[in-house]
């Protein structure tokens, strides 16, 4: 629990740092190719009850549809040579919270070589993670 916190803490750190390039990735982040993991990422309910914690403490403003509340955080990940990712950066969602939360998740599962399959010289693809808990 306390590495959970720690990495929550850190990489809300380097996320803010990396606001000019989310804004530049924005505008091309639907023409990145869509990022496939040699394994299955796991997004278990364990996590959607932490991503329901979170955004709940954070007072973020997520959509709704019948009782059910809906996080959607697109990413744009940058991944090495050697298919790990090495950097996250998320798509401004207004829940940068629930944003640094995402970010150290990709890095915790995804952070190793050969998590990513490279296609060409490729650096950046695009994923997301979709959360979601009853109102």
């Amino acid at each position: 629990m306390i590495n959970m916190m720690a990495a929550i803490a850190l990489s809300g750190a380097f996320a803010a740092a990396d606001d000019i390039e989310i804004k530049e990735l924005s505008a091309d982040f639907y023409n990145l190719e869509l990022a496939q993991f040699e394994k299955k990422l796991p997004v278990l309910e364990r996590h959607e009850r932490q991503a329901e914690r979170i955004a709940k403490k954070a007072d973020c403003n997520l959509p709704t549809d019948i009782g059910w509340v809906h996080a959607r955080i697109d990413v744009a990940l940058q991944v090495s040579a050697e298919g790990r990712v090495t950097k996250v950066v998320p798509v401004e969602t207004g829940c940068r919270s629930l944003e640094s939360y995402v970010i150290a998740h990709l890095t915790k599962y995804a952070g190793h070589d050969g998590a990513v399959k490279r296609t060409g010289d490729q650096k950046w693809y695009r994923q997301a993670i979709t959360f979601r808990w009853p109102e």
